[in-house]
């Protein structure tokens, strides 16, 4: 994804049960997000209307996940 300050991130999923987001061009990590108990094995990212990135985690431990990349922080769990 794009950040709103133009910026190219990266994210990935692990089998350490996290997600990753990474600067492609430093290839430095910028943060980890924490919250899902089995792999992560999907991830996708989307622009709500307002122009804000969400992040949207898929995991093993059957729930998906949405996190605001930019505050580091879990939105919403979904179960099932």
């Amino acid at each position: 994804y794009t950040t709103q300050a133009g910026a190219p991130r990266v994210v990935s999923g692990s089998h350490d049960y996290t997600l990753k987001i990474w600067d492609p061009e430093t290839q430095k990590l910028l943060a980890t997000l924490k919250g899902h108990t089995e792999y992560v094995n999907a991830v996708a990212c989307y622009t709500t209307q307002a122009g804000a990135v969400r992040v949207v985690s898929g995991s093993d431990d059957k729930t998906i996940k949405i996190w605001d990349p930019d505050a580091q922080r879990l939105l919403a769990t979904l179960k099932g």
